[in-house]
């Protein structure tokens, strides 16, 4: 679990001037078509700081939350033929955040926008979202690659019509005269947004890290055995019953559960689609044991919502209060992991007074809630 963590925390790292290693970015330069040239880019060093400085931390969060899926992504990568170094693209996406979303509505670990996923068959419907499959949107992002591959003859290129769209892409060839990627990542002529020149180099600065088996080593041998991790299951369960019910018939904790399957946007299964969930293969024994057909149907009514925005002064526990709703209905909507807020934020409410859960207030008192602070 840790492997990921150790290699974001050393983006700080100056890449050893060794031969061995220096091969092994030369082999990955080569396997995206890049020329073994763009090795001396002078902007190289600048974002491996750029990416210490800002995204190394929340990067390192993100891997250690999601670890379980990151052996089977790559195993599909693989399994696809498709370059190991795809992976790092998920990565500087998202974050490998399965609830990601992009200002542009773009979801999931791999940022897909929904013309895009559905048209790759995904679904996406009020009850589920497959674009936060983590193996489902990994198929599906793959497909989507192997098309721009397709279309732009080189992996680099399908990797910045990813970022900026082929339409954007193909204006900036078009203008450039050229499709070398020193050229069309220029600094000073700006054929591509900032954030598409970044992109790449940070996929290509993680691709370097994750390669320098020296370092692995260096820091404990077994980081090598990563890939080894664990291996999950695709199984089919019934309709409208209670995720925290099924998570209890898997004898799993309801909080792992929902990692697994993020696919859910509620806490119940689709009321008319076939279901599936993914599940450890050390709990298959306990899901085979039970008896999911007969778990009790539940109502599966998508509760109405409003948009509350954060005003000076709130705090979770006074817009709870005067919603009447609970602090953790407030928190799971928005995913809310702490106690802070930000004024202009915008909250989902549920309208549907719950009188069980506005009755726990009185524990809620006894709580440390934080006021709100800007950020």
């Amino acid at each position: 679990m840790r492997v990921f963590a150790l290699l974001f925390l050393a983006l700080s790292c100056v890449f050893a001037n060794i031969p061995e290693l220096y091969e092994k970015q030369i082999q990955t330069l080569r396997k995206l078509d890049i020329d073994s040239s763009f090795l001396s880019d002078p902007i190289f060093v600048e974002v491996k700081r750029d990416l210490k400085d800002r995204h190394s931390l929340s990067l390192v969060k993100a891997v250690q939350e999601y670890y379980d899926f990151v052996p089977m992504i790559k195993q599909i990568i693989a399994k696809e033929g498709l370059p190991e170094e795809i992976f790092y693209l998920a990565v500087v996406e998202s974050g490998l955040k399965t609830h990601s979303v992009s200002g542009a509505k773009a979801v999931g670990i791999w940022q897909l926008m929904q013309p895009t996923a559905t048209s790759l068959g995904l679904n996406i419907d009020p009850y589920i979202d497959e674009r936060r499959d983590p193996i489902k949107s990994t198929y599906a992002a793959l497909s989507y690659l192997q098309s721009l591959k397709d279309e732009f003859g080189k992996w680099y290129l399908a990797l910045l019509a990813y970022n900026c769209g082929n339409t954007k892409l193909r204006s900036a060839i078009k203008k450039a005269g050229s499709d070398e990627l020193s050229i069309l990542l220029d600094k000073d002529k700006k054929y591509l947004p900032l954030e598409t020149r970044v992109f790449i180099r940070k996929i290509l600065t993680l691709a370097f890290l994750s390669h320098d088996r020296e370092f692995l080593l260096a820091q404990d041998s077994s980081l090598m055995n990563y890939t080894l991790a664990n291996e999950f299951i695709k199984l089919e369960v019934p309709k409208s019953v209670s995720l925290k019910d099924l998570a209890q018939l898997c004898d799993l904790d309801f909080k792992s559960f929902k990692v697994y399957n993020s696919h859910f946007k509620y806490e119940f299964t689709h009321p008319k689609l076939n279901n599936y969930i993914y599940l450890p293969l050390s709990n298959l024994n306990a899901f085979n044991a039970s008896e999911p057909n007969k778990l009790a149907k539940v109502d599966t009514s998508i509760p109405q919502t409003k948009i509350y925005i954060v005003k000076q002064g709130d705090s979770l526990y006074s817009i709870a209060r005067r919603n009447k709703i609970s602090i953790s209905d407030i928190r799971e909507l928005n995913r809310i992991k702490n106690n802070h807020l930000s004024i202009n934020q915008k909250l989902i409410i549920p309208i549907k007074t719950q009188e069980k859960n506005y009755a726990n207030y009185q524990d809620d008192k006894k709580k440390d809630f934080t006021k709100i602070v800007t950020r």
